[in-house]
């Protein structure tokens, strides 16, 4: 007598030859139900990669306040409105920066902890523009009226510290020029 082969579900008894009955493990998904699957899968991990790629523009600005362009390029002189400590409430920083805003249109904030020309631990609002030198920097500080700022060396170098050129008593030449500036000009 002839045996019909074993039906997919059902498996041959190596002994006897005998069909016997697969374990089930459930009923396959239909079509329908495993693309749905797909999709909530795609959209998963849609998801995480829009959250991820949110996440790393949001650390990369943190040290901005909002709106605000990056320092400037290593070895320029920018002018230092303010120091604002890190302890400082966001909210709190972001509101000195905004009031520096109304006063020079287009300052804005660096973090000091990228710059280790900078003092550690705070955030510089900064004026617009780059100077050649601490004279040039100081000049404008005049033109802003303000005795308050001063010009200060942006480079990753940490020797370069001592390159803050304040206004009073006078500007020390030492402080106000760095061997690497693009001009060598005169005191203003």
């Amino acid at each position: 007598m002839l045996s019909e082969p074993p039906t997919p579900a059902e498996s041959a008894d190596s002994a006897t030859g005998a069909a016997r009955p697969r374990a089930e493990s459930g009923p396959a998904p239909s079509p329908r139900r495993r693309r749905r699957l797909a999709v909530v899968v795609d959209v998963v991990v849609g998801a995480v990669v829009v959250a991820a790629a949110t996440a790393l523009m949001l650390s990369q600005r943190s040290g901005q306040a909002a709106g605000t362009p990056a320092a400037g390029p290593s070895g320029t002189w920018i002018v230092g409105l303010a120091e604002i400590p890190r302890t400082t409430d966001r909210e709190e920083r972001d509101q000195q920066v905004a009031e520096f805003q109304q006063r020079v249109p287009g300052a804005s904030l660096v973090d000091s902890d990228t710059w280790a020309s900078l003092p550690p631990d705070a955030w510089v609002v900064r004026a617009p523009g780059e100077f050649a030198d601490g004279f040039e920097a100081l000049a404008y500080c005049d033109r802003l009226g303000s005795e308050e700022c001063s010009a200060r060396y942006l480079s990753h170098d940490e020797d370069d510290q001592g390159y803050v050129c304040e206004a009073a008593p006078a500007p020390d030449p030492e402080a106000c020029r760095h061997p690497g500036d693009r001009t060598e000009s005169a005191p203003r």
